[in-house]
């Protein structure tokens, strides 16, 4: 019973709705839950459509604190043990819910628009900090992303630094003691990423007498990366890393980039994992045009390993259906 559950829980919807980032019946559910959840929060004991306007500016506010995840899904994913995918399905819903809170609160200008002055400080503010949020949108659909994803990072990055800044300006002006979630949010959100760059540190040790290094060979149209880790350091099939490479050049310093591991080897003191990833717009073009010349070297910082492996103990026979670069992300598990 609890298997046939599981099945449908995964089983694909129709394309109009898997187009409005809707996959399957579990995301649908979640979504439907989240929903429910906000317009109960919305409209319960509000005694007029003002007063749920007002209202919708604190949870906008509120909704922004669980999109405080940190520079880096990896870790947040691997403490809550779910699939990174679906924490940055998560993410993006409660974005689109907050920006949906924010154009309900921004609706009170209507009221007010033939009685006062908008072109103020305190209308304009709140008027940009609705515009950045809702520029987040397009910049994140994957249509966006699969084509130029560290550009849409970048904006990402931008339009909510903007957006931060000027609702706290404005929660300050207005003396809101919403202020406090939004102060509380940013600090979530440095303390998560502190925490990954420490443990990537620590574990790394670059103050030591020598630094981890990447090779890059470009091979058949692929970019392959070798890196060594200690044996004392995990890693399991399906798992991957991310690599902060500032010496690779100025756009690099600003990028994290995920490879999967494909498979590694055991030796005496050290454990060579290796990935391999296809060249796409960005850094990892860049950097395999750059190892066509001859083999490359670069310092760099280790993030993870992070991610799970699939339970596959429960099976006696796995078929893997697999395409193109596909199949290296399958070797690990073989």
């Amino acid at each position: 019973m609890i298997g046939s559950w599981r099945r449908l829980a995964f089983v694909h919807l129709p394309k109009c709705l898997r187009w409005l980032d809707i996959p399957n019946y579990r995301e649908a559910l979640i979504l439907t839950l989240m929903l429910t959840a906000n317009i109960v929060s919305l409209r319960l004991r509000a005694h007029s459509w003002m007063e749920a306007q007002k209202r919708a500016g604190s949870l906008a506010v509120i909704n922004i604190v669980p999109l405080c995840t940190g520079i880096s899904f990896g870790l947040p994913a691997d403490l809550l043990h779910v699939d990174r995918q679906i924490l940055a399905w998560f993410h993006r819903w409660v974005g689109r819910i907050c920006v949906l809170h924010s154009l309900i609160h921004c609706s009170l200008l209507l009221t007010v628009a033939r009685t006062m002055n908008l072109a103020t400080s305190r209308h304009i503010v709140p008027i940009a900090a609705y515009c950045a949020l809702f520029l987040v949108i397009p910049v994140t659909c994957a249509a966006v992303q699969r084509r130029y994803l560290q550009f849409a990072m970048k904006c990402h990055y931008l339009l909510t630094a903007t957006a931060i800044g000027a609702l706290i300006y404005h929660l300050v002006e207005r003396r809101s003691l919403y202020r406090w979630y939004l102060i509380g949010a940013i600090c979530l959100w440095f303390f998560i990423s502190a925490v990954v760059c420490i443990m990537a540190a620590w574990n790394q040790k670059p103050w030591g007498s020598s630094q981890k290094e990447v090779v890059m060979n470009s091979v058949s149209d692929f970019l392959w990366l070798d890196i060594e880790l200690p044996l004392n350091r995990a890693i399991c099939p399906g798992q991957y890393v991310q690599l902060w490479m500032p010496r690779a050049g100025f756009r690099a310093f600003f990028q994290l980039p995920r490879f999967y591991v494909a498979f590694w080897e055991n030796g005496p003191t050290q454990r060579i994992v290796r990935m391999v990833v296809e060249p796409q717009p960005g850094l990892t073009q860049k950097l395999y045009h750059e190892a066509l010349k001859s083999p490359a070297k670069h310092s760099v910082m280790i993030l993870g390993p992070y991610g799970h492996p699939l339970d596959f103990y429960r099976f006696g026979t796995i078929l893997f259906v697999v395409e193109d670069i596909g199949f290296f992300r399958a070797l690990s598990y073989i």
